[in-house]
């Protein structure tokens, strides 16, 4: 899944905190966080979750990533996708 993530643009970040996780838009990069606190299937899960909302057809997917990600499809209780711009100045 981390490789699918790294195909669709997103840097994958392993941190650690009193939060879940999800994913972020800072200008034009794309991230996906994983609180490394969380139970290791806790964070396959949420990763499937985000993976979820992106059209996979025209991409290679093992067929037990595909499963997970088909099983988590439409089951959003992370939020939405938080899109901010930075001024760089």
């Amino acid at each position: 899944m981390l490789t699918l993530a790294h195909d669709l643009n997103y840097s994958v970040r392993r941190e650690k905190g009193n939060f879940r996780g999800g994913d972020c838009r800072v200008n034009d990069d794309r991230y996906i966080v994983l609180n490394s606190l969380i139970p290791l299937e806790s964070r396959i899960v949420l990763l499937a979750r985000i993976l979820a909302k992106h059209d996979l057809k025209n991409m290679s997917v093992r067929p037990a990533v595909k499963a997970m990600i088909e099983k988590e499809k439409g089951k959003d209780d992370t939020g939405h996708t938080i899109e901010m711009e930075f001024s760089t100045e």
